[in-house]
């Protein structure tokens, strides 16, 4: 079959020269019932559109994903604010914090070597994603200040149509696309707390999550509602600053220090990372990535903790009694008050507050453990019936957790709104039963109070684009989760959860503020949850096609990759991945080469400028290693990435083969055939601890590679 030409290159042929073909050769195109072969290539996309709901986080990393990763697939992502930024372009209440280390709520493909503190403050988080999306130049993908305001399924016509209030016009459009995602998040429709008279106060009120940062607290009479992560946040940032302070701690609850305080400050304070450590970030990439995993690592222990009954439950509890009592010394009486007796740390999310027990012994701060009476025209009056007179407000009372969308989204005659009124039926936290092609990143029963979320957006991100890949390629109409799925997994969830201290008795935001909430956190670790969706579970799906015959996407039986230069035998292996020889001795030994013996110069050079054949960890020998090509031409050095999947125990040598070094293991040395393309003298095994650097000598009568250290650091 001959193929067309396009100025001279080779390109698949168009949709017109397949479809001339079976009448020029006299195909037959159609069989007896009506079914006819769709002339295209195997692994043609077809054109979709995706309309994303959020401009915050998981808007930011879809859009990169797709726009690196994705063919034919148009994109827009619909955002009520001025902004990018989501959460942390709304939330500026002073001390407004993220609570997990700064190196860990980034993203991997977007490291930030210079963060000015171990825990961020709301602004450089904010400043951190605007960095991202104009460094990578995703602002095409967003229109701000565009409210969804609901999505109804069209099932003629297989597409959603999204109802989206333009805030600048005030006019309401319809949008089309065949996939719609819902990134808005659950800590975005913030609510004031139910006070009497609150809307009759004459000072200033406000709420965290629209916090007026033109108001001035210095000297000031402050009233803060609300002891959750912004309230402790707010307090223990102005209580110096005002005159009086008067908060409530109507329940008792558990105050932490942040997140991997092991790596935090003093008792578990936040730092600033000195110049030095940010260039070092920097510059020595590998040691900036182990840094991350170490805390990262630490933070997935944090599990166990969790489980009722657990060593690591008692220890957290008790770790937590200790240190709250310390830092209540000034006013043991709080202590009585707010250490929680009836419930484990766990049950609510722990709340770091560094700085916050110590705010409420100072004597100028005044904590009540009744409720709120009323609000008056100049502050309120107490549990005793007391009034005080305040400058400003501040309701710290949070958010709206339910996990119903904040506009309808209606399917098949359903609307989730009504589906998630009482208690959520979530597939894997990213889809609802029944609800054909519409996604959401991090639903109901998801990983929310298990670490920091923006890996767990990373993996979201590539899961569902995995779907609409196929979606493109093998004809797909509609995927909708299988209500037997979704019940399924919430059966087994809510059998687990009662294994949790989040299942105890106290009221949390995973509850939806009460004591008996229906609970809908992922039941497992968040390594579980990444291995759950590291492939789609197309099983769980009810998949409707666009024909009657599923495999139509097999086209005219040859694949896109047949026309195009492709690689035809990549199956055999590829430069990157290239296979593997046995190792080997050959019948008939040869005395070493010339280049063998430029080699072996060139890596007694290198391995003679340290003690005892040891070569130390230093940037000139660093130097050494990388110039070694340029050094002696014969010689080629490459570093090769540290082997993901090595076992715990030591690894032997790593066989070093050809240009493209290939990895495998091997017992014995590995013999290396006299060839200009085998100069390769520098490798890295894995061990428990830490990378080792390797390079190879040989023989002088056998071309074998013996292994010797020449350092134990890790090199960048």
């Amino acid at each position: 079959m001959d193929t067309e030409k396009k100025n001279g290159d080779i390109s698949p042929p168009s949709v017109a020269y397949l479809n001339s073909l079976p009448d020029k050769y006299g195909w037959q195109r159609e069989n007896e019932h009506g079914y006819r072969i769709k002339e295209q290539l195997y692994g043609t996309k077809r054109p979709l559109r995706v309309i994303y709901v959020g401009a915050g986080a998981s808007g930011i990393c879809f859009s990169k994903f797709l726009q690196d990763r994705m063919k034919d697939v148009s994109l827009v992502c619909y955002d009520k604010n001025e902004d990018i930024g989501g959460t942390w372009l709304e939330n500026r209440y002073p001390g407004c914090a993220c609570d997990i280390p700064s190196v860990n709520y980034q993203f991997t493909w977007a490291r930030k070597p210079d963060w000015s503190h171990f825990y961020s403050y709301s602004e450089e988080i904010w400043q951190y994603f605007k960095d991202v999306v104009d460094r990578f130049d995703l602002t095409k993908f967003f229109k701000l200040r565009h409210q969804v305001v609901g999505a109804y399924w069209d099932d003629g016509k297989g597409v959603w149509d999204v109802h989206v209030k333009d805030l600048t016009s005030g006019q309401t459009f319809i949008d089309s696309a065949e996939i719609f995602i819902n990134g808005g998040g659950i800590l975005n429709a913030w609510k004031w707390p139910n006070i009497q008279g609150l809307s009759d106060f004459k000072g200033k009120l406000c709420h965290t999550a629209n916090y007026d940062t033109n108001i001035q607290l210095d000297g000031k009479r402050v009233a803060v509602i609300g002891i959750g992560s912004s309230g402790i946040q707010v307090i223990a940032n102005i209580a110096n600053k005002v005159s009086q302070l008067y908060t409530w701690v109507r329940s008792p609850t558990w105050i932490t220090a942040g997140f991997a305080q092991k790596y935090a400050g003093p008792n578990g304070a936040n730092f600033e990372y000195t110049p030095e450590q940010k260039q070092d970030f920097a510059e020595r990439y590998l040691e900036y990535q182990d840094y991350c995993k170490a805390i990262e690592n630490e933070l997935n222990q944090r599990f166990k903790f969790i489980l009722n009954g657990t060593p690591e439950a008692a220890e957290s509890k008790q770790f937590a009694i200790d240190q709250m009592k310390e830092k209540l010394q000034g006013k043991p009486e709080l202590a009585e008050k707010i250490i929680p007796t009836t419930f484990p740390v766990g049950c609510r999310r722990p709340t770091p507050g560094n700085g916050f027990l110590e705010a409420l012994t100072l004597p100028h701060v005044h904590t009540f453990t009744g409720e709120v009476q009323k609000v008056t025209p100049k502050g309120f009056v107490d549990h005793f019936g007391v009034e005080h007179e305040v400058d400003v407000i501040i309701c710290a009372t949070g958010f709206d957790t339910s996990w119903s969308p904040r506009f309808p989204v209606v399917a098949n005659g359903k609307n989730i709104q009504d589906l998630y009124a009482e208690k959520p039926i979530s597939y894997l936290a990213i889809g609802v039963p029944e609800i054909p092609n519409y996604w959401t990143m991090g639903g109901a029963y998801g990983p929310v109070g298990h670490g920091s979320f923006l890996p767990i957006i990373e993996l979201l991100s590539a899961h569902v684009l995995s779907i609409i890949t196929k979606m493109q390629t093998e004809n797909i109409r509609s995927l909708a989760p299988r209500r037997e799925r979704a019940e399924a997994f919430v059966e087994h969830a809510d059998l687990f959860l009662k294994r949790t201290a989040w299942s105890s008795n106290c009221s949390s935001w995973f509850k939806r503020g009460r004591n008996d909430g229906p609970l809908t956190m992922f039941p497992g670790s968040r390594l579980v949850f990444f291995k759950l969706l590291a492939e789609p579970r197309y099983e769980d799906y009810d998949i409707r096609y666009l024909s009657c015959n599923p495999f139509e996407f097999l086209g005219t039986g040859f694949t896109i990759g047949e026309f195009d230069g492709s690689d035809l035998s990549y199956y055999l292996g590829t430069k990157e991945n290239p296979g593997a020889l046995l190792p080997c001795q050959p019948n008939n030994p040869r005395a070493p080469s010339k280049q063998a013996t430029q080699v072996k110069q060139a890596a007694g050079r290198v391995a003679g400028n340290g003690s005892n054949g040891c070569m130390e960890n230093s940037a000139s020998n660093r130097d050494q290693l990388q110039n070694l090509e340029t050094d002696n031409p014969a010689v080629s050095f490459k570093l090769m990435d540290r082997h993901m999947d090595a076992p715990a125990a030591s690894l032997p040598l790593l066989q070093c083969y050809a240009w493209n070094l290939e990895l495998g293991l091997s017992d014995q040395p590995a013999w290396v055939p006299d060839s200009p393309d085998i100069t390769n003298i520098v490798f890295l095994a894995e061990t428990r601890e830490r990378a080792r650097v390797f390079f190879a000598e040989i023989h002088p009568v056998y071309n074998f590679l013996d292994q010797q250290e020449i350092s134990s650091g890790i090199f960048q």
